[in-house]
């Protein structure tokens, strides 16, 4: 048994001073082979982009700058071809908004399409009560992701903050013409 344990700690002993002598370098100039082989193993993605919506008008929300806005943030597949606010709630002369959704017209949204869908209309996680007789704003400013940044949320390694995802149910078709 002494024997045993020897032999292992003269094998751990080699072990250790092998690594220790070993020569590494560190290629700070981004044309290693490493670096190469890196960047040639990432896929190419469809087009994903970081959406900020803006509506603003005579809607229920906060005034900031002089202005009643609700601002979201999504991340969607392909370019945003329009945005529309669609009256969903019902008006009552007892109420004095109704309640509109956002729908978006992309090829869906991330993380609840994995993959570009069909381009169509979807529902945001937005419900906006709008003042009856007023008709709000949308903005839409929408950044292209990288390849690179893409293939960082896809493998859980992107670090910028968390943006919100369509609600509900999910990234459901909105029925919008």
């Amino acid at each position: 048994m002494f024997n045993c344990k020897l032999n292992w700690f003269w094998l751990m002993t080699t072990g250790v001073m092998v690594a220790a002598c070993t020569h590494t370098t560190i290629d700070t100039s981004g044309n290693s082979e490493s670096n190469i082989a890196q960047a040639s193993s990432i896929p190419n993605y469809p087009p994903m982009y970081n959406v900020e919506v803006k509506v603003c008008g005579d809607i229920i929300a906060p005034i900031r700058d002089e202005q009643r806005c609700i601002n979201q943030n999504l991340r969607l597949w392909g370019p945003v071809k329009e945005a529309k606010l669609v009256r969903t709630g019902i008006s009552l002369p007892s109420v004095s908004a109704v309640d509109h959704k956002v729908a978006i017209a992309s090829q869906g949204c991330y993380p609840v399409y994995s993959q570009p869908s069909q381009a169509q209309f979807y529902w945001a996680d937005t419900i906006i009560q709008v003042n009856r007789g007023s008709t709000p704003t949308i903005e839409i400013k929408q950044t292209q992701l990288s390849n690179q940044q893409i293939y960082e949320l896809m493998t859980n390694r992107l670090t910028s903050r968390r943006i919100a995802t369509f609600g509900g149910m999910g990234c459901e078709p909105a029925p919008v013409n």
